[in-house]
């Protein structure tokens, strides 16, 4: 079988020798180097690979061969075979590409496993026709006809063989670029497959050239052909076992033309018998059975580097039969023919006359015979360059004479026990040696030179002979590969297309890689998220490309360490996915074909698409002596580095700080903006980032712990102001910057933000906004008095940050001079006693309290309705900052006894059950109940009642409030504010009641709230 094969770079890279195998077996025999020097050996071992051919070997047909073959053929399958010698020699001389043949119709297809031939079935005509259509593909018109001959007479067996029984491919498809199966060596196995397969016994029998058989007195001769096991074409790694055919042939040989000399029987049994006795020997037809023993061969070793090989060869035995075998045992493939197995067969009739011809005698011959070829030593055959080399075991001499020889020496002769008394006691003694004599010699002389000449040139096509067995080699290539490692499923990076970049791999050799070594052996694709799947066994050898940031819009330079010391140049082709659609597209290639200019790295200058999408992507690097690789198909050299890439969009400022509760709690430093102490930062507070003439840029908000981040548009440049968007109930009081100064401007203040001066790649970080709660003052109230008599009015103050407040009563309104007079007093307990007078300020702490009675003293003489009216101010100072906040409280008093409503509020901490009060405390979590208590003590209805509050600092609304109420006989008040009620509400709270509110009519309003953590 003759098999070629070709790396499409050059003869010197990849053809590095074929072997053949003679009888009549072919070997094509691949290898590879390994990854570096110190493990080089085992890779060796493991690397080294072969496909081996055993079949059918006729390099050239001649007509007398061709007048053989058609029976051949006619006897395995069982139909008409009739070609001419034009037609054999066309498929003897011609080669098929067998990935070609492989694909449907016969058309060339891209096979990635040369494993899938494993499990086609077919029939002959399928097989025959394919092979024409590759055949015509590549212009071969002879082998066209010829195989077109062969369709008609094979169109009507149905019956299909399994290529797997044919052909096994264990080897990567780059390893067998191109290879081609000789046509007749293919048409041949799959014959012989077709005879084990689908014919029980072979019924048409081959005769064989009269011409030649009569030369030796021979008036015909049939030989009838099996196939016990077919051959099979391997390949594999080291140990591969490959074989020829097993064949048994049944040879019927006419020998009525042959006369035999007995004179030397005539005298024998004249001496004993004292008288003159004629012998006469009729030959008729003798059966030899032979079962030719297949070729076996291991590939033992194969090494590129050296381009040294070895291979192990046992020549066939042979067994040869004379006498009779049953037919069900001669046709049963599944056991072996055993000498016990032969009888005896009558192979002629010998006439004894005797006293001059007045008695005649005669008796059968019978014989029976076993030969096996000597045994052959296995031999190792060694080859080195240069190639094609060519080399055999065995003596090279064996023929058929050395077999029929051991058959003669080994006949067994049976004459009938049919003579008369006279000539009958001699047969055993005397008769049967001497006839034996004669058979043998019949055996050597006559039919040994016949066989020589007829069956041997048979054994060819089932690549079988005689004692002897030969090698050729001359191609060695590398099978072991290198894969890609970029993901070929799950998301691409733009998070939408499906990752299909494929998984190419290169064969592996150590003149030819990127980076500092020769990369690992991987058995598959290596394909992971990452592209770091080829470096999570063995070494890292993803060490041939530097990455530098990729920022859009920029150019960078990308540089490749590669090593080319073969003597072929090496080719560079590169992508990086810019649109991260999940494949590498033709206009993402950076690299195409650049070579190296013997320094060892190649300089890549890349500009980043403007419209690259920033973000996560990959990039691959294939360095190979094949020029124009695409980024999928498989390379027959070199090596392939995949990268995850992070592709950065155009240069854009980005800001970062926190916001925090800068109230100085825990021992911390109050408005300095810097968290410290017990301070914590403030969650889900919007940030905005803004021109100076308040338009908005950006927008985000901080997380659990405070901290928030921006980045501003790409390319952006120029002052920008951050400020917090302060909450509900919360002020504004300090902030702070740390980064670089040239980058804030000065004065750094604008309406409580940072202006900072940016440039597009600012980096600006630690952007702090302190927040305090705002500082409460409640309630507006209303009292009525006597003339003359004392109200008390309660007010509660409670602090939001570190400082002072001090407290004044403004805008005194009297009905007339000297009419009232009113003084603040502290309410130390928060019970309606009156303490000191309030005289100065209070020095306060995050959440203090401080309860204030307003004593409202009336003059003599006040008419009924008269009203004093003003207002009790707190004016909070923070410490450390010049921030001061402003909080009042209206209240009247209405001389007379009408009355009016009382508002009056309490708490309750529901977690910790501390009971109702004025006041109260907590911690993180708890749960509090505010009540607020209306009550009208006047003798006049009241209309246009609104209740106002708001969740107090650092809590929420848990979710429990009141919804709506009934006063008195009907009117009801309803929640106005929240529109919709949902915990974690922080905001103003207010009732609204249509209708009038009569006298003594009184009504309790509820919320609940939670302590923020």
């Amino acid at each position: 079988m003759n098999l070629s094969i070709s790396r499409c770079c050059s003869a010197q890279s990849l053809l590095r020798h074929y072997m053949v195998v003679r009888t009549k077996v072919v070997v094509f025999l691949l290898a590879i180097f390994s990854l570096s020097a110190a493990n080089l050996a085992q890779a060796q071992d493991s690397c080294g690979a072969a496909c081996v051919f055993a079949g059918p070997r006729m390099a050239s047909v001649e007509s007398s061969e061709a007048e053989l073959l058609g029976p051949i053929l006619s006897g395995l399958l069982g139909t008409d075979v009739s070609l001419s010698v034009l037609d054999w020699n066309a498929m003897a001389g011609a080669n098929i590409d067998l990935l070609g043949l492989l694909g449907e119709n016969g058309q060339d297809v891209t096979v990635s496993d040369p494993g899938q031939i494993a499990n086609v079935d077919l029939t002959l005509l399928d097989l025959v026709q394919a092979s024409a259509a590759v055949a015509e593909a590549d212009g071969d018109t002879a082998l066209v006809n010829a195989l077109n001959a062969l369709s008609v007479p094979i169109a009507e067996l149905n019956q299909t063989i399994n290529l797997a029984d044919l052909i096994t491919i264990g080897l990567p498809q780059g390893a067998l670029a191109t290879l081609e199966l000789n046509a007749l060596d293919l048409i041949g196995g799959a014959i012989q497959l077709y005879n084990y397969e689908n014919v029980v016994t072979t019924t048409q029998p081959i005769a064989l050239n009269n011409a030649i058989l009569q030369q030796f007195g021979i008036g015909g001769a049939e030989i009838l052909l099996q196939v016990v096991e077919p051959p099979h074409f391997e390949c594999g790694g080291a140990g591969t076992q490959f074989h020829t055919s097993t064949v048994r042939a049944k040879l019927s040989v006419d020998l009525a033309d042959i006369g035999l000399d007995t004179a030397v029987l005539d005298g024998a049994l004249g001496a004993l018998l004292g008288g003159l006795i004629a012998t006469d020997v009729t030959l008729g037809d003798v059966d030899l059975y032979f079962e030719f023993g297949r070729v076996d061969g291991t590939i033992l070793s194969a090494d590129p580097v050296t381009e040294t090989a070895s291979v192990i060869l046992a020549p066939s035995a042979i067994d040869l039969f004379l006498g009779g075998i049953d037919d069900a045992i001669f046709f049963n493939r599944n056991r072996p023919i055993a000498q016990s197995d032969v009888e005896f067969a009558t192979i002629a009739q010998l006439d004894v006359s005797l006293f001059g011809g007045l008695v005649q005698e005669n008796a059968g011959i019978r014989v029976k015979s076993f030969a096996q070829s000597a045994p052959q030593i296995s031999e190792t055959l060694f080859f080195s360059p240069p190639y094609p080399q060519r080399q055999s075991t065995g003596d090279g001499a064996s023929s058929f004479s050395d077999l029929i020889g051991t058959l003669a020496e080994n006949l067994d002769v049976d004459v009938e026990d049919s003579l008369g008394n006279l000539v009958g006691p001699l047969i055993d003694t005397t008769i049967e040696p001497l006839v034996g004599d004669l058979v043998g010699g019949l055996l050597v002389d006559a039919i040994s030179p016949s066989l020589d000449l007829t069956v041997d040139p048979l054994l060819g096509f089932f690549g079988v002979g005689i004692g002897e067995a030969e090698a050729s080699i001359s191609g060695v290539t590398s099978i072991c590969t290198d894969y890609a490692d970029c993901p070929i499923s799950g998301r691409a990076p733009d998070g939408t297309a499906t990752a299909n970049y494929g998984s190419p791999y290169h064969l592996i050799y150590e003149t030819l890689f990127m980076g500092s070594a020769v990369p690992d052996m991987e058995s598959g694709p290596q394909a992971n998220p990452t592209a770091t799947g080829d470096d999570e066994s063995g070494i890292d050898d993803e060490d041939g490309v530097v990455l530098p940031p990729l920022p859009v819009g920029t150019t960078q330079t990308i540089e490749v360490s590669v090593s080319e010391t073969g003597g072929e140049a090496g080719y560079l082709q590169a992508w990086i996915d810019w649109n991260g659609d999940g494949t590498f597209g033709a206009g993402e290639q950076i690299a195409s074909d650049m070579t190296s200019s013997g320094a060892g790295v190649i300089s890549l200058s890349v500009a980043v698409p403007l419209n690259a999408r920033p973000g996560a992507s990959f990039a691959r690097f294939r360095w190979s002596t094949q020029p124009g690789l695409d980024p999928i198909e498989n390379a027959p050299d070199g090596e392939v580095e995949d990268h995850a890439v992070a592709l950065s969009g155009p240069p854009r400022p980005r800001l970062s700080g926190q916001v925090i509760a800068d109230t100085g709690t825990g021992n911390g430093s109050a408005h300095d903006g810097a968290l410290n102490g017990g301070e914590a930062g403030l969650a889900a507070v919007s940030v905005r980032i803004e021109t100076p003439d308040g338009q908005t840029i950006a927008v985000t908000s901080t997380d659990d712990l405070g901290n928030w981040s921006v980045d501003l548009p790409p390319g952006f440049e120029g002052p920008a102001l951050a400020r917090v968007v302060v909450p509900d109930g919360m002020l504004a009081i300090s902030k702070s910057i740390s980064g670089s100064p040239a980058i804030v401007s000065s004065p750094p203040n604008d309406g409580g933000g940072i202006l900072l001066d940016l440039a597009a790649d600012s980096i600006v970080s630690n952007l702090a906004f302190g927040l305090v709660p705002v500082p409460r003052l409640s309630e507006n109230s209303v009292a009525y008095a006597q003339s003359g008599q004392i109200a008390l009015l309660f007010h509660d103050y409670v602090a939001g940050s570190k400082g002072s407040v001090a407290f004044s009563v403004e805008d005194l309104s009297l009905p007339s001079e000297g009419a009232a007079s009113v003084a603040l007093f502290h309410d130390e307990d928060c019970d309606g006693t009156l303490g000191a007078v309030i005289s100065a300020p209070f020095a306060v702490e995050v959440g203090d309290r401080i309860c204030i009675l307003s004593r409202v003293a009336t003059g003599s003489g006040l008419p009924d309705g008269a009203a004093i009216t003003y207002r009790l101010t707190a004016i909070t100072a923070f410490d450390d900052v010049s921030v001061t906040l402003q909080a009042d409280n209206t209240d009247r008093v209405t001389i007379g006894s009408g009355g009016g409503i009382i508002v009056e509020k309490t708490v309750e901490n529901l977690t910790r059950m501390t009971g109702e009060s004025h006041s109260n405390s907590g911690g993180p979590a708890d749960i509090l109940l505010y009540r607020i208590r209306i009550t009208n003590t006047g003798i006049d209805s009241v209309r246009g009642v609104h209740i106002h509050d708001h969740t107090p600092p650092y809590t929420s609304l848990d979710g429990g409030i009141t919804q709506t109420l009934t006063i008195g006989s009907g009117t009801e008040c309803t929640l106005a504010l929240p529109d919709i009620v949902t915990p974690g509400y922080v905001g103003g709270i207010r009732w609204e009641c249509d209708g009038e509110v009569l006298p003594g009519s009184a009504a309790t309003f509820e919320f609940r709230t939670r302590i923020d953590k």
